[in-house]
């Protein structure tokens, strides 16, 4: 994706539940494909992006074992 040199990508970008629900199940799945294929770097990369939207779901950890990533 390409942007105008004048214009900065969004600081931040909002989903909604549905949104972040179904993304989450399509990142897990894929988690487990790659699993069953043998690729654990892209695999490594990928679950550090499913905790990190589970936590931020309140999915995972405690409150006071939150922190931002």
């Amino acid at each position: 994706m390409t942007f105008p040199e004048q214009q900065e990508p969004p600081r931040n970008i909002w989903y909604t539940l549905d949104e972040a629900l179904d993304l989450l199940a399509s990142l897990e799945d894929s988690r487990d494909v790659l699993i069953d294929m043998g690729h654990l770097p892209v695999v490594i990369g990928l679950e550090h992006q499913i905790r990190r939207l589970s936590r931020r779901l309140d999915f995972d950890e405690p409150e006071e074992d939150r922190h931002e990533d």
